[in-house]
């Protein structure tokens, strides 16, 4: 996780937590377009391997950009937490 720490001469907490925020709805955009793609055994007619092969990749895509965002929230939390001892 990467954590900052703030300090007078740093950026401020809304610098740093802004942008993770923004990549955070980018990935649920994400999320949510490659749900609309999850394949379907109707495009997999006589190759039940590939589909299950497949599936199990697209799942495991999404479920690293799950991860991503959560460690972005948590970076973001970690910040937040530091902005509210200071003040």
């Amino acid at each position: 996780m990467i954590r900052p720490t703030l300090n007078i001469n740093g950026s401020s907490a809304v610098d740093l937590i802004q942008p993770r925020r923004a990549a955070m709805d980018h990935l649920m955009d994400a999320i949510e377009a490659l749900k609309q793609v999850t394949p379907n055994g109707r495009d997999y007619l006589g190759d039940r391997d590939r589909f299950i092969d497949d599936r199990t990749t697209h799942f495991d895509r999404i479920a690293a950009l799950h991860t991503l965002r959560n460690e972005l929230l948590d970076e973001a939390l970690h910040i937040g937490n530091q902005g509210r001892a200071a003040a």
